[in-house]
């Protein structure tokens, strides 16, 4: 029986009002959508109450489930390669007991954690240190806690988490799995083939150029650059059939930060992402929700 969940990650939708991230949601055949905290209290701001979040949640069949991302875990967090006062104060700087009373208002079941300092500033024993504390409090929640490598920052590769995960050895933890962040560092197919499918918590399907272009950043590629899974020069397929040969496909959906999905509708990227999604399913053999392959 497929025990699997779809989850459209919300930086594939982030232009949108929360009813419009909600539609595109629901459109791409996925059931769940992450949050992020900054969202959430732009959306107080403008006056939607946690409860009119909840209820147009309701309304699509799309639940607010996993609150992403935390990055206060680490004993330094702030990045060197973001403008403090324009992103990473506001986007990344919610701190412990903000992080958690958001989650728990949204009664959302996740959490995300990552790093955003540079990696010289912080040691691995500082890490699993960390990320042990912070799994205690979400297991205290009924929430699961997974950590996220990302190739730029601190946590670098699949490598370096999965040693920490392990260390900390906490029930409750798991892995965040981002095509892009595994294939632009430092792929390791041998590696992802011994860790067990269930401590791949969710799997951020994204597709890119086959290499870096010159002149572009990583930071810049990872946030603007990405395209529908299928149709870049990333082996989606392929990494798709050994996530399911290893059991790793258990909440999985898109995840295409994108400058052109930034101006599109959601009707527009619910229907781009289920069909590229389809598509990419399909040519793997695996069963999915994502309906049938049309053209968009």
């Amino acid at each position: 029986m497929d025990k699997s969940s779809t989850i459209m990650w919300v930086g594939t939708v982030r232009s949108l009002p929360l009813k419009e991230q909600l539609r595109a949601s629901r459109l791409a055949g996925c059931d769940a959508i992450s949050i992020t905290p900054w969202h959430y209290c732009r959306w107080l701001a403008e006056g939607i109450t946690t409860k009119d979040m909840l209820l147009m949640a309701d309304d699509e069949g799309v639940k607010l489930t996993q609150l992403d991302p935390y990055s206060r875990w680490a004993t330094h967090w702030l990045p060197d390669n973001l403008d403090p006062a324009a992103f990473s104060l506001g986007f990344f700087g919610f701190d412990e007991d903000d992080f958690f009373r958001i989650g728990e208002a949204l009664r959302v079941d996740s959490m995300s954690c990552i790093i955003t300092c540079p990696k010289s500033q912080v040691s691995i024993d500082q890490l699993i240190e960390g990320f042990a504390r912070t799994c205690d409090r979400a297991a205290g929640l009924g929430w699961r806690c997974d950590l996220e490598f990302i190739p730029f920052w601190g946590l670098p590769d699949l490598e370096t988490a999965w040693k920490i995960i392990k260390t900390a050895d906490r029930d409750n933890s798991g892995l965040v799995f981002d095509f892009w962040h595994y294939l632009r560092g430092k792929p390791d197919p041998a590696l992802l083939d011994t860790i067990p499918g269930d401590r791949i918590s969710t799997v951020q399907i994204a597709d890119a150029d086959a290499k870096l272009r010159p002149g572009r950043s990583l930071l810049d590629d990872c946030i603007f650059h990405r395209v529908d899974a299928g149709t870049g020069g990333f082996p989606v397929v392929e990494l798709l059939q050994q996530l399911h040969r290893i059991g790793g496909l258990n909440r999985y959906g898109p995840e295409t930060f994108s400058g052109l999905y930034d101006t599109l509708s959601a009707d527009e990227i619910g229907n781009r992402s289920r069909v590229a999604l389809a598509n990419v399913f399909d040519k793997a053999g695996i069963p999915h929700r994502f309906g049938t392959a049309e053209a968009a």
